[in-house]
């Protein structure tokens, strides 16, 4: 969105007040991220013990009363600093802030990707120390039958609620005003649109379904679909705490193969993917459509219109920090309004598809295909695929392990749904789950 000023803009200098009340709200933020990181994980107290300890701890939160104080502390630096700074924009009215919000956005994209990285190197650490890592969520509370699916739904979700919590606050900054200065980033196509996507993806360790539900607020901002794509795929992919984890606890072929199928896919695949995709657009419409095609195509339309998330901001002010904030929290909010229900819905769905699929039975071909059909299906927080690889492993199942461990994290069935959605390009994302379960299939015939 690009802001227009009218008038003559005043050379007025910016009371030190202003930009002390400035850094009040970047502080505040940066304390609350603290708390809400340290709610997840459960590490500031044990480095801190003397501030208390933890007197609840569970796989899906560790509680503090000192979290409490630091929350709602947090908040209230944050109400009054953006206060002080609505009082002190009402003197400036006419005076150019811009360059406040753009340090504004990149600082708070910095205390985001901090925090991400704090949520996943936490775990990261204790999983290299442990020399495992967990994946307590995929039991689904020890339910059976035909309603393991909602409880192994529910258990994904509370496993991942704060990447979810971060992804929507990304992906409010990529619709408001991330895209003004990054534009010819995200806007690039072919090979440098993947490979910028895949750079971008590195430092955010997000599962497929996270990254999808950011991919929506990039693409309606104009970023390409080979970036789109690579970032999607990339994220949990080729995240370094990932290929990290691969190096030091799976079997050295195991681990190349994995950091080598990130590397393929991420950026060779979705840039033949949307190549090719170019290429089937240009010939479909040259093709008369039938009644079907018509009426799928209508209801693809009514699909995609819940992804227009760029009418949120269309009318909204963005000039100032004071304007900016709270249209960040809207957006973010009515992001997280319209995409978590749909991931929710997906992701029963997507169990449910799963359940009915037969188990692999054994170290074969047969296997190896099953094991790639349910595995790109599936959806998985990051690095499950490594203890899921493990446990298949040392029962011998060698094909299907190095299936798994290429078709689990890129994405899943509501990743590719909610991607669809929002590139209103269903063709390329079914070329794209085909070209990841193709490759599940080279992988797991290589360790037969």
């Amino acid at each position: 969105m690009t802001t227009e000023w009218t008038g003559t803009l005043k050379e007025q200098p910016v009371p030190s007040g202003y930009k002390w009340s400035l850094a009040g709200c970047v502080l505040s933020m940066a304390l609350a991220l603290l708390a809400i990181v340290d709610f997840r994980r459960g590490f500031l107290f044990t480095l801190i013990p003397d501030f208390g300890g933890y007197v609840a701890k569970t796989p899906y939160f560790v509680f503090s009363p000192s979290q409490v104080l630091m929350l709602a502390l947090g908040i209230a630096g944050l109400v009054l600093s953006y206060r002080s700074l609505k009082r002190y924009e009402t003197e400036l009215r006419g005076v150019n802030l811009e360059k406040y919000v753009r340090g504004l956005t990149f600082i708070l994209f910095a205390l985001l990707v901090v925090d991400l990285f704090t949520y996943r190197g936490v775990a990261a650490t204790r999983a290299a120390v442990a020399g495992k890592v967990g994946a307590d969520w995929l039991q689904a509370f020890g339910v059976v039958g035909w309603l393991k699916p909602m409880a192994l739904t529910v258990s994904y979700m509370l496993t991942v609620w704060h990447a979810t919590f971060l992804g929507v606050l990304l992906a409010g900054l990529a619709q408001t005003v991330l895209p003004r200065y990054l534009k010819s980033f995200f806007a690039r196509t072919g090979f440098g649109g993947s490979l910028f996507g895949a750079l971008f993806a590195l430092p955010q360790p997000f599962c497929s379904c996270c990254a999808s539900v950011i991919a929506p607020s990039l693409v309606r901002q104009g970023a390409s679909t080979s970036f789109s794509l690579a970032f999607v795929v990339g994220a949990p992919m080729l995240n370094l705490s990932t290929l990290i984890l691969a190096a030091m606890l799976l079997p050295t072929p195991y681990a190349v193969t994995r950091i080598l199928a990130g590397i393929v896919l991420t950026v060779l695949a979705t840039y033949g993917v949307a190549r090719l995709a170019e290429r089937y657009d240009v010939i479909s419409e040259t093709v008369p459509s039938n009644r079907l095609v018509r009426w799928i195509e209508r209801w693809v339309n009514t699909y995609t219109r819940a992804f227009h998330l760029d009418e949120l901001v269309r009318n909204r002010h963005l000039d100032t920090p004071a304007s900016f904030l709270p249209t960040w929290l809207y957006v973010s909010g009515r992001i997280a309004l319209i995409l978590v229900p749909m991931l929710l819905l997906w992701s029963v769905v997507t169990a449910a598809i799963f359940q009915v699929l037969p188990s692999a039975f054994g170290n074969n071909l047969p296997s190896v295909v099953i094991a790639a059909v349910a595995g790109t299906l599936l959806m998985s927080s990051t690095w499950t695929e490594i203890p899921v690889a493990l446990q298949m492993i040392q029962a011998g199942f060698y094909g299907p392990a190095a299936t798994l461990l290429v078709v689990l994290p890129p994405v899943s069935l509501p990743c590719l749904l909610i991607l669809g959605g929002c590139i209103a390009r269903f063709r390329v994302v079914a070329l794209l789950g085909l070209v990841i379960m193709v490759a599940g299939i080279i992988a797991g015939l290589m360790f037969l």
